[in-house]
């Protein structure tokens, strides 16, 4: 065998040196054997998963897969319960999956093994997963694959584009002539060397065959009659011999752990061996490997040989069998691999008694998947009438984003459980979040157990916590101050880290909305603290997004903004949350254009062209406005107009209504089509009139008409509203000051009060604030003539005017200008030629109309 060792050895650490390596060959090739003893030779820092059969599905797989990971990525299985939920209502798991492990595994530098990757294959799911993080993540992590068959992986393009070595196959796994007599020497059995060669061609050098062969010393002649038959038929020929050859208590050893995919020495000694007893089995199976200190694991063929000779011992032997080695695995806490026995023996009161002894745990700890097999063979009798399987199978029916089914299941299950007080309120609070995640209305249901102060405080904190967001969606502020406030109070010691994490939230939730911004702030930072703590990933996304909210709304600071959000948008890749991620992609793409940096916007654009499929329901709130300024960039504002034309009456609030309006408004009038503009700058005004003048909304949506009012000619309204908005601005407004000074130096441009180089400046001074998307915005801007001639007076004209509009008579004017009367007299009447006005008092009267002097 060493020499065979020594050969695959030398072939694997060649095939090694690409980022995948790949081993396909059918089962007894000794596959398994070839990777451990590679990784031990090679002291590679690599991470292994034995996929089993029980893992056919995508979700098994990627628990397994988590919990392999573990040493490297400790953070993917304890984030995969949260997880699991959103992959079963997925659109596209694989791709969320994909993302979710690169985050988990960035950090990561090691070598990966997967063995029997077969096993997976029976979702495809599994398989493009593999495929995708192999692609995605081969420059720093190696993959070391073993399966029965390429299972469907990219193997050409792996090889053309140098990712891989050719796959080894049955012919690097074959034992040779002179491997097959070194292993026959080493047997505690003399072979005669010819009889070993015809055994070596009879099994074409099949690894496992040959190894059991010469165990059992069987002789060619015996085995050439099975070799007529197939692969499978020789296997089970030998196995049989191996069986034969064992005794009774050995073989019934055997019968009874091949219901286990693998077992370690504890259950052996409850079914009454000791190490010795395996050692001596060892001896004579040679398949019963040992995968780590005290566990072991029959191969493949070989187990498949042992379940096939206890089903034919009859139904009734077999059930017994996997109900034993479930009631062992369950005495020893193991509930999910005995839910797994009972479920294939279909043991429906055993399966109940787990069920509701430990169903909402193992729910939470990721075993949805499981649950939901179990249920499925259940009878009718049993799954319909007990609250916990119906509340179960509604939380499932949830995840799968079937709420009108899962509702019927809730309030059944509501029902059936009013004698079981943990039952019934584990199900209330996980039926109003799931009201409260379908934009339902949760107050109606949740007020009577809020009220009942006869409730556990440790279920009574959660519900108050989600009836406080629901008063929030419902616009009742002071209602839901009332009750979050009264859950804060109730915290107590039983209540877990993770109920108080998502609790703080909440909290910052509400107060963002209903309170006070600085409270808002710091429920947010514990919460993320708890989250944090407790592998909350999701949660602690969600408290990220009230972070930024608040620093958008209040510090103005971009920079600020985009470290939050950058947070945000790691916890949501980690949390496997697109709507998080989504939501962080969308921000940022909104603070980037408002920056103006191409290169940025570069990489943002094509984030966003991935996400496209999720963008419509967010478009008119976040998407469009931003895109809609880029196409002003360019000039392009029949496009920006279009846009956004029709979108404001549909803002939550007044203040957003009016920055929406006077948005669309710029756009309408700068693309000339003066009606649309004028109806929109109506809508502006009418929604300003209800909103709170201090509002950073507010002020920005003043400015915007101001610059609208510009584009249309009328220098007195957007003197008014740029007068408006200054007298808004307070210390802590630095950016939307820079906004407010350059959109009256346009306007001072626009009068001939200053040059060309002034503006220049304050687009500078724009662009220093970040915001060079509004400065390139004012750049692109086409501004109409002005109505009046005021641009034509001079200087002296002007400071004249300015002096008859604060009640100067010609004398006072010569006196404070020390000019003489009839000098003064001569601007006047210039003055009034100019304005195409009679008199002085009608030229005092424009000027005042028109914003272009103080009285």
């Amino acid at each position: 065998m060493r020499l065979m060792r020594a050969r695959i050895n030398e072939r694997l650490e060649r095939a090694a040196r690409f980022p995948v390596t790949l081993i396909v060959a059918p089962a007894g090739f000794g596959k398994s054997v070839a990777l451990r003893d590679f990784i031990e030779t090679a002291r590679l820092q690599a991470v292994r998963y034995d996929v089993r059969r029980e893992d056919g599905t995508l979700l098994a797989f990627v628990r397994r897969l988590s919990e392999a990971l573990e040493p490297f990525a400790p953070s993917a299985l304890a984030a995969f319960p949260a997880m699991q939920e959103r992959v079963l209502a997925a659109d596209e798991p694989v791709l969320q999956l994909s993302d979710w492990f690169v985050e988990h595994l960035k950090r990561c530098e090691c070598t990966i093994v997967i063995d029997d990757l077969h096993y997976a294959a029976a979702d495809p799911a599994s398989i493009a997963l593999i495929a995708d993080l192999v692609e995605r993540t081969s420059d720093r992590i190696k993959w070391i694959i073993a399966a029965r068959s390429d299972v469907g992986l990219p193997i050409a393009t792996w090889i053309a584009y140098g990712r891989m070595d050719i796959p080894l196959g049955e012919d690097d796994l074959r034992f040779t002539t002179d491997e097959a007599l070194a292993a026959a020497d080493q047997t505690d059995k003399e072979l005669d060397p010819q009889e070993v060669e015809a055994l070596r061609q009879l099994t074409e050098g099949w690894p496992v065959a040959l190894t059991i062969a010469m165990r059992t010393r069987t002789h060619s002649a015996d085995l050439r009659t099975a070799s007529f038959g197939t692969r499978e038929m020789v296997y089970r020929y030998l196995a049989e011999q191996v069986f034969a050859g064992l005794s009774l208590a050995q073989r019934q050893f055997a019968l009874a752990t091949s219901v286990f995919s693998a077992f370690d020495g504890a259950i052996a000694q409850s079914l009454g061996a000791n190490q010795e007893f395996i050692d001596r089995l060892r001896a004579k199976i040679t398949f019963l490997n040992e995968i780590a200190p005290g566990e072991y694991r029959y191969h493949d063929l070989f187990r498949d040989f042992l379940e096939a000779e206890l089903r034919r011992s009859g139904e009734p032997e077999w059930v017994r069998s996997l109900c034993e080695g479930a009631q062992l695995l369950e005495n020893r806490g193991e509930a999910a691999a005995a839910l797994v026995l009972y479920t294939k023996a279909r043991a429906g009161e055993q399966i109940i008694q787990i069920i509701e002894r430990d169903g909402f745990t193992l729910f939470e700890r990721g075993e949805a998947a499981k649950i939901a097999d179990a249920l499925d063979v259940l009878p009718d009798a049993l799954r319909g009438k007990r609250a916990t399987a119906v509340g179960l199978r509604a939380m499932i029916d949830a995840s799968l984003g079937r709420f009108e089914i899962a509702e019927r299941g809730f309030l059944a299950g509501i029902g059936m459980a009013e004698s079981d007080d943990d039952v019934r309120m584990r199900l209330v609070h996980r039926y109003a979040i799931e009201l409260v995640r379908s934009d339902r209305d949760c107050v109606a249901f949740l007020e009577p157990y809020a009220r009942n102060r006869h409730i556990e405080a440790r279920y009574r904190v959660p519900l108050l916590a989600t009836l406080a967001t629901g008063y929030v969606h419902a616009g009742r502020g002071a209602d839901a101050l009332s009750a979050i406030e009264h859950a804060l109070s109730s915290i107590d010691t039983s209540i877990p880290d993770e109920t108080r994490a998502r609790l703080y939230q909440q909290a910052a939730y509400v107060e963002r909305y209903a309170g006070s911004k600085d409270n808002a702030r710091a429920y947010a930072n514990t919460a993320i603290e708890l989250a944090l703590a407790n592998n909350l990933y999701e949660l602690a996304a969600r408290a990220y997004s009230v972070l930024y909210t608040i620093v958008h709304d209040t510090a103005d600071d971009p920079i600020a903004s985009l470290a939050i959000l950058d947070k945000l948008s790691e916890c949501a890749r980690k949390g496997g949350s697109s709507q998080a991620r989504l939501f962080a992609l969308v921000a940022s793409y909104d603070v980037e254009v408002e920056r103006g940096d191409d290169l940025v916007l570069e990489q943002l654009d094509r984030q966003m062209q991935e996400n496209q499929a999720s963008l419509p329901r967010l478009r008119s709130t976040a998407v469009l406005p931003v895109q809609a300024l880029r196409a002003a960039w360019n000039g392009d504002f029949s496009s920006a107009f279009s846009m956004l034309e029709g979108t404001a009456a549909g803002q939550t609030t007044a203040e957003q209504r009016a920055l929406r309006a006077a948005e669309t408004a710029l756009y309408a009038i700068a693309a000339g089509l003066q009606d649309e503009g004028e109806r929109e700058l109506h809508a502006a005004t009418s929604a300003l009139s209800e909103s709170d003048p201090s509002a950073k909304d507010v002020i920005r949506a003043r400015l915007l008409a101001a610059l609208a009012e510009l584009a249309r000619g009328h220098d007195a309204g957007a003197h008014r509203y740029i007068t408006e908005a200054e007298r808004s601005l307070t210390a802590g407004m630095a950016r939307l000051r820079s906004f407010a000074h350059a959109v009256r130096t346009l306007y001072r441009v626009r009068l001939g009060q200053c040059d060309l180089e002034t503006m220049s400046a304050a687009l500078e001074r724009l662009r220093s604030e970040h915001f060079g998307g509004l400065a390139r915005l004012l750049s692109a801007l086409p501004l109409a003539a002005s109505e009046a001639g005021y641009s034509a007076l001079t200087p002296a004209e002007r400071e004249i005017l300015q002096l008859l509009a604060k009640g100067a008579s010609t004398k006072d004017v010569a006196g404070q200008t020390g000019r003489s009367p009839h000098t003064v007299d001569t601007h006047i009447r210039s003055i009034c030629r100019k304005l195409s006005c009679s008199g002085r008092r009608e030229a005092i009267a424009l000027a005042t109309s028109q914003g272009w002097v103080q009285t």
